[in-house]
């Protein structure tokens, strides 16, 4: 569905949206406790929905917000698991699922079809798996088990498969060492760690380069905290930023979460940022050009492309390898977004520099069925000459069902 975005200000207040990171790793953490978690999510992404589709193919249920763990240590002789769209959950339930059966056989939905996942299939049979994909796309069959207890890792492409298996290697019957090169997005291994340690779950490491990870941990957590989702919130908080005002709830500053760092670079742009114990408040104030490294968060890089529309000067925003296999080919989409958006741009190795002018002309943004394109695109009519036009609206619910609804209900569009 389209929606039409006429020029608008942010005022009002509005609470962050669960964040879909923490939730789809407490989830899977949940099935392996020892006993019951209480899950309450109301309106849960699409992502996160997927990953409680899997609890009663994993021998668990979820009933009124309660995650009852299966009672069996049995592994199956192949279990079938659709992960929907879902990147992450794909790459969780690579190593942990393997814990449930002996022969896995691992499928999804929509974009998630399209992505490649050759690294992934390198990552399980460099710790002695044996795998077959499509011809490096899903379905996905991993057969065997992870019996090494001295294991080594390459995650230049994504720290998610190194997220599953840590988790995995807690419940082991044995010690492992997990060594890491090229680690990539380091503070959503911080969030795993926090996750893990609230179930009980201790992992040292050293530089993020090697892990120890103790066998036999016993998990359990009675409830869980569920945390604001800093990705969707950074939206809101750059449209306050070029124009307004708004004051966010529910988000921790104490978060493991990434994209926190969204904070950094509004101060730079000159954004007034004021953070209390339980909200936080963006004026925009001045619109300053900016650099800033995207390499670990690289799900900020649509809305800090358009913050960087709404700079007076040359930003840079460096990490656009990290774009390439996302939901669409990132990168292109947020280039095409600027042609729209009549934004000059250049390309030098691994940056992008974008030639602000504090607005932007209006037209349609073709959000390649991604929800951080959708997204980004909504708040650049913050700083449009005419509107904006989203092509597909639907595609936040993979992480913000109620992005749009939250305009709405500031009376931001109609």
């Amino acid at each position: 569905m389209n929606k039409t975005i006429l020029p608008f200000k942010y005022q009002g207040s509005i609470v962050a949206n669960p964040s879909k990171s923490y939730l789809q790793r407490a989830v899977v953490c949940a099935v392996l406790a020892k006993e019951n978690t209480d899950l309450l999510v109301e309106m849960p992404s699409d992502d996160v929905a997927a990953a409680l589709r899997l609890l009663p193919v994993l021998g668990a249920s979820f009933q009124n917000g309660i995650v009852t763990p299966t009672s069996s240590e049995n592994r199956q002789v192949e279990l079938i698991l659709n992960v929907g769209e879902s990147g992450l959950l794909l790459r969780l339930m690579s190593t942990i699922g393997m814990g449930f059966a002996k022969r896995l056989i691992l499928h999804g939905e929509g974009t998630l079809l399209l992505r490649s996942i050759v690294s992934l299939v390198d990552q399980l049979r460099a710790i002695g798996l044996q795998v077959e994909s499509n011809n490096g796309f899903l379905p996905i069959i991993i057969e065997g088990e992870i019996t090494n207890s001295s294991l080594s890792v390459n995650a230049s492409d994504s720290s998610q498969f190194l997220s599953g298996l840590l988790i995995s290697l807690s419940q082991r019957p044995f010690d492992s060492v997990v060594n890491v090169s090229a680690l990539s997005s380091e503070p959503y291994i911080d969030l795993t760690m926090a996750i893990l340690n609230d179930f009980g779950v201790r992992i040292r490491h050293e530089d993020y380069k090697t892990f120890y990870i103790k066998g036999n941990q016993m998990m359990s957590l009675q409830k869980i905290n569920i945390e604001g989702d800093w990705s969707g919130a950074s939206n809101h908080l750059v449209g306050a930023a070029i124009s307004g005002e708004i004051t966010m709830k529910g988000l921790s500053i104490n978060s493991n979460q990434a994209d926190k760092k969204i904070l950094k670079a509004l101060e730079v742009f000159g954004a007034m940022v004021e953070v209390h114990e339980d909200k936080i408040t963006v004026k925009q104030n001045e619109k300053r050009p900016f650099v800033f490294d995207a390499t670990h968060c690289p799900d900020l890089f649509p809305p800090l492309a358009i913050l960087a529309c709404a700079a007076v000067g040359t930003s840079e925003i460096k990490g656009l390898h990290r774009l390439v296999n996302k939901e669409s080919n990132r990168q292109l989409s947020i280039v095409k977004m600027l042609n729209v958006l009549g934004v000059n741009y250049r390309i030098v190795a691994d940056s992008i520099f974008i030639e602000g002018k504090g607005k932007v002309h209006g037209g349609t943004i073709a959000t390649y069925n991604d929800h951080r394109i959708s997204m980004a695109g909504a708040i650049a009519a913050c700083i449009a000459s005419s509107e904006i036009i989203i092509d597909n609206i639907a595609c936040v619910a993979k992480s913000y069902p109620n992005f749009f609804n939250d305009l709405e209900a500031l009376g931001l569009i109609d």
